[in-house]
């Protein structure tokens, strides 16, 4: 992957937080991890990527990060549904303005959510993950990117 790709992601997950919750979160420097499972948090929202790249795009969340982004969204909601669906948006819409830049063959799937520690459920297609943490709310996401160009 290329740094202006992964330059890509930073920006559009960073975005996320600036225009939903009108508040700054902070983007750690990406790195590489061939080990996925460390960096899977309470819910998990997962795009798989075909077209001209293949590969998946994961956000995961600790659920009181998510429980933050709905009260500043207006919402006061604890139900882990609100949050499997928030975790959804949130990596639909980091892969979906990822298109727009990479264009039409970049090709996304609909989100895939999980709760939990996604033993078996969560797995990289490539040895390769980005991992970028996010810091928001003193809490840690990532958001974990694993394509390549076909």
């Amino acid at each position: 992957m290329k740094a202006q790709e992964l330059a890509v992601f930073v920006n559009s997950i960073s975005n996320y937080f600036t225009v939903t919750t009108d508040e700054t979160a902070k983007v750690g420097t990406p790195f590489l991890s061939s080990d996925i499972g460390s960096y899977i948090n309470d819910f998990t929202g997962v795009i798989r990527i075909t077209g001209n790249y293949k590969g998946s795009v994961f956000f995961s969340a600790p659920s009181r990060m998510l429980m933050h982004c709905l009260r500043s969204l207006g919402l006061s909601t604890t139900q882990d549904s609100k949050l499997l669906d928030l975790v959804g948006e949130i990596s639909n819409t980091v892969s979906g303005n990822a298109r727009s830049e990479l264009g039409e063959g970049f090709l996304i799937s609909t989100p895939t959510t999980i709760q939990g520690t996604a033993d078996g459920h969560v797995e990289s297609e490539l040895v390769k993950n980005y991992i970028i943490p996010i810091e928001w709310h003193t809490l840690t996401a990532n958001l974990i990117v694993n394509i390549r160009e076909n």
